[in-house]
């Protein structure tokens, strides 16, 4: 998708007890593009590398409501979510793509807009850096994989996908956001035919705010800490679900970019479909007013800037117009009694 930068998301995933990177009864770091993921691989000694490309992938998930719990990484909700959609996507993605696929990363939950208390599950499906980007999988290829599986009424997965949900949010291959209708089959005995993928354009703010309460401590500056992805999960956890209330028809997607020391400076970029993408102003609002009911964490109304220009609540603005034309009234009233 277009973005000025950080196409891809931070992340976390469920390894046994403890969060840690590649799963492996060890640990390593990989660093995809300009922001880092982890990911849950099943076998024993994985081939990793420091470049190994990521395709972040949206779909709805069937019978799953979404809870306050699904928002943080450590909670059991998450981690049980996290382990049948993994499972589920190894059995998909192995087979397909055998010397390919690295493994899959689970790169958090939202509510869905479409569907009371509905799960929409961010996945990041992961290959080999050492492939050269013509060996890479097309958009279609790692979308039409998950479609075909979930449309399939005999497999075995302990997750139900919603195939008409699936969607590419970023690739390694591609600026657009391509969502993949299932594959249907005529009546007869015809081939399968697989209906033309739609792409859609997005647009991406790059939103800024400050939490004056909150202690930087170093461990923030690394997006596979613990620290990370706490406070990670903790913002979208409250912050997606406003965005989504917001803009119903253009939200997609939100990524906590990084974490800067002052006293904690949070960058994150939203997604959203750029024919119904709101202006500056109006997603700063959203943070603003955000900031009377936010937890956890903070908002400093006037350290919200997007896409570089500081946004100021209209409350305020209003306020300051009443009290320059009182002054104006009262000064004037004055100079004319003299």
């Amino acid at each position: 998708m277009a973005c000025s930068y950080y196409n891809h998301q931070s992340c976390s995933y469920y390894n046994h007890h403890s969060f840690s990177n590649y799963y492996n009864h060890g640990s390593s770091n990989y660093y995809n593009h300009h922001s880092t993921s982890n990911y849950y691989h099943h076998s024993s000694t994985p081939t990793t590398t420091s470049s190994n490309p990521v395709y972040s992938v949206s779909v709805q998930l069937n019978n799953e409501n979404f809870t306050v719990a699904l928002a943080d990484p450590g909670s059991p909700e998450f981690q049980e979510l996290q382990q049948r959609l993994i499972s589920a996507c190894e059995a998909i993605y192995r087979p397909r793509f055998p010397d390919r696929f690295v493994g899959c990363t689970v790169l958090g939950f939202s509510a869905t807009t479409t569907r009371q208390e509905g799960v929409t599950a961010n996945l990041g499906i992961v290959f080999n850096g050492t492939a050269s980007a013509g060996n890479l999988p097309t958009n279609n290829a790692v979308s039409n994989a998950l479609v075909e599986a979930a449309s399939n009424p005999n497999n075995t997965f302990n997750v139900s996908f919603i195939p008409s949900s699936v969607t590419i949010i970023s690739s390694p291959v591609t600026n657009t956001t391509t969502t993949v209708a299932p594959t249907t089959v005529a009546p007869t005995t015809a081939a399968p035919t697989t209906v033309a993928p739609t792409t859609t354009a997005v647009v991406n703010r790059n939103v800024t705010f400050r939490s004056v309460q909150s202690t930087f401590t170093n461990d923030l500056l690394n997006s596979s800490s613990t620290a990370f992805q706490n406070r990670t999960a903790l913002i979208k956890g409250q912050i997606d679900p406003l965005l989504q209330s917001a803009f119903p028809s253009s939200f997609q997607s939100s990524t906590v970019v990084a974490f800067r020391n002052g006293s904690v400076i949070n960058e994150m970029s939203i997604a959203f479909t750029s024919a119904n993408a709101p202006n500056a102003s109006e997603v700063g609002q959203v943070f603003i007013n955000a900031s009377s009911t936010v937890t956890g964490f903070d908002i400093e109304q006037s350290s919200v800037t997007v896409d570089g220009t500081t946004i100021t609540s209209s409350g305020v603005r209003t306020k300051i117009s009443l009290i320059t034309a009182f002054c104006l009234v009262l000064m004037s009233g004055l100079l004319s009694s003299q």
